[in-house]
């Protein structure tokens, strides 16, 4: 069975090879697939996942793609497929933050809003699960921000998303399982 982290890193390579080809072949195709505000306000909903995966960028898709494996590397799934669930919900959040606080001809395009969001996702967890303040967690997560922020055309309000969105999922998580399962 494929482990969730590498799907998305798989999803990544998909929607980074759609970003090219659609950019290149059908520049309109291509803006309905990428998230820009004025479009998803008069109705094009669909973009706010497909932006999630859809890049031309290869920069984008490069960062991605690694910042995907580190995350596997250090924390080997172990949300299994819930970490994909958190991915698009985190992703969706990061896009509709966006939407709300850009500018309706804004663009915005790539998976970091959700990848943020399994970061914190896992940070949190961790945190929740052993009832500890994790500063080492907390560190890693406000320089990978930082560092990822300082690029120019960054969209550190999807980034800002989704680590809200990780959070929530991760004490809703938490939640949902001590509240089900408690012994």
């Amino acid at each position: 069975m494929i482990k969730p982290s590498i799907f998305l890193m798989i999803l990544i390579l998909i929607g980074f090879v759609v970003g090219i080809i659609t950019y290149n072949q059908s520049p309109l195709l291509f803006s309905l697939l990428i998230q820009v505000n004025y479009f998803v306000l008069r109705g094009d909903y669909l973009s706010l996942i497909t932006s999630i995966l859809v890049t031309n960028s290869f920069t984008d898709f490069i960062f991605n793609f690694i910042s995907i494996w580190v995350i596997y590397y250090l924390f080997g799934s172990k949300a299994g497929k819930f970490e994909i669930v958190v991915f698009f919900i985190s992703g969706i959040l990061g896009n509709l933050l966006t939407l709300a606080l850009f500018p309706p001809f804004t663009a915005s395009a790539g998976a970091s809003g959700g990848i943020f969001g399994v970061l914190s996702f896992y940070i949190i967890d961790d945190m929740l699960q052993f009832s500890r303040l994790d500063w080492n967690g907390l560190g890693l997560l406000i320089i990978v921000f930082v560092l990822s922020d300082i690029i120019p055309g960054v969209n550190y309000v999807a980034h800002i998303g989704g680590i809200l969105g990780g959070i929530l999922l991760a004490l809703g998580r938490k939640r949902f399982l001590t509240t089900h399962y408690q012994k």
